[in-house]
């Protein structure tokens, strides 16, 4: 894989963009959220090695920062927030709006964009990530007065509150399969709701609540290791199969208005600011986390004590993500477009090294790190991470493109 930057202003005076996002099916339309309180649409084309991008609008009714920009599943309807606490889901529009322009040249609008509907909760507090429902019916958002709230994207209407975190809400993600949804916060915990549908409503229950858990000593995979086997075309047919039923063409699995049942309604009071995504400090300092000690490889799967390779003899009811010394505004989880893994950043690997034979002194190992949890492991420890991080992991997002399998040498 090749990477090569794209130098565009992106937004005015170079302020800092927080969310970008892709048009789904391929339209190369891109979406960026910015500190200079505006969204901008692009459109990006590649011909070979080379990449044009080209400046299509502004949208500009957010009177603070844009923390997030999602596209619905089905494309055509785009979702922003931000710090003044609005959900603004925008539609193409034929009409102009004032004048606007963009950049020193002073670019034209090529498209024109209006407010279908505005979302707003009852606290205004900031939000800091969104996610659509795969039939893109509902989104769930993520605010800083620890509330994720579930809206129903047709009337604009909040359906549902989840307030069982102890700190902001930073990341939310929805199943591509409309079975699960889950929130991270800065309180270091990952929580997984199931999504049950009864008498044509759905309601959520809680699937998991991941704070500490045992952590065992891990194993390096070699570069050298053979190739997995060749598996054929059935895995991936099954797989695009499954995740165009669940997002190319949504059935909803969920029909009607949520409802509230098990979970509490009422958020907790806390005060806002934009200065802190994390405890007190007021400032946005990026932190300064221990590197990992020896190069490590792309993906580590948990092992035995006994595997640790000398890589550490793993940890007993360890915190697996950072607490709220950690200064970031987000913390955005993501499931893969299958619905088949579950990604969570922030974490962080502790492996303790006992004292040498040769007078070295036990010491504690962390590693910045992503844990992945398994579909069918939602409720169960991470079955792999990935380490190599020098900073806490702020975000993770897969790509929709599907690549095949390396064929496995069968040379020896």
């Amino acid at each position: 894989m090749k990477a090569a930057p794209l130098l565009v202003a992106w937004h005015d005076e170079n302020a800092p963009i927080y969310s970008a996002h892709f048009e789904p099916h391929g339209k190369g339309r891109l979406a960026t959220a910015g500190g200079d309180h505006n969204v901008r649409l692009w459109q990006i084309e590649s011909n070979g090695d080379e990449r044009k991008v080209t400046y299509l609008s502004t949208l500009k009714k957010h009177t603070q920062a844009v923390n997030v920009v999602r596209w619905c599943p089905r494309g055509e309807l785009l979702a922003t927030a931000g710090d003044d606490g609005n959900v603004l889901l925008w539609v193409p529009s034929e009409n102009p709006a004032l004048s606007s322009s963009f950049g020193d040249d002073g670019q034209e609008d090529v498209e024109h964009w209006r407010v279908k509907t505005m979302c707003r909760s009852s606290s205004g507090s900031e939000i800091y990530d969104l996610a659509w429902s795969p039939d893109g019916q509902f989104f769930i958002t993520g605010s800083m007065d620890n509330v994720a709230r579930i809206y129903n994207a047709t009337n604009g209407t909040c359906v549902r509150q989840i307030a069982e975190h102890n700190h902001y809400v930073q990341g939310v993600a929805w199943d591509p399969l409309n079975e699960y949804v889950a929130t991270q916060s800065s309180d270091r915990s990952v929580h997984i709701y199931t999504l049950k549908t009864k008498d044509g409503q759905f309601s959520l229950a809680q699937h998991n609540k991941v704070t500490k858990m045992d952590l065992p000593g891990s194993r390096r995979i070699s570069s050298n290791s053979p190739a997995p086997p060749e598996l054929g075309n059935h895995r991936a047919s099954f797989v695009q199969d499954a995740y165009a039923e669940a997002v190319g063409s949504p059935r909803p699995s969920a029909p009607g208005t949520p409802q509230s049942l098990a979970l509490p309604m009422n958020p907790p009071p806390t005060s806002h600011s934009r200065r802190s995504s994390f405890g007190s400090q007021m400032g946005r300092q990026r932190s300064v986390s221990p590197s990992p000690s020896i190069p490590l490889p792309a993906v580590m799967p948990s092992a035995s004590p006994s595997l640790s390779g000398g890589l550490g003899m793993g940890s007993k009811n360890s915190n697996l993500y950072a607490n709220e010394t950690f200064t970031s505004f987000f913390r955005r989880l993501s499931f893969a477009p299958d619905g088949s893994l579950l990604f969570t950043p922030a974490g962080q690997y502790k492996a303790t090294h006992p004292a040498g034979a040769d007078g070295t002194k036990a010491a504690d190992d962390v590693v910045n790190t992503v844990y992945i949890y398994t579909r069918g492991g939602l409720n169960k420890p991470p079955v792999a991470y990935l380490p190599g991080h020098k900073k806490p992991s702020i975000a993770v997002k897969c790509c929709p493109l599907y690549y095949n399998i390396r064929s496995a040498n069968t040379e020896t």
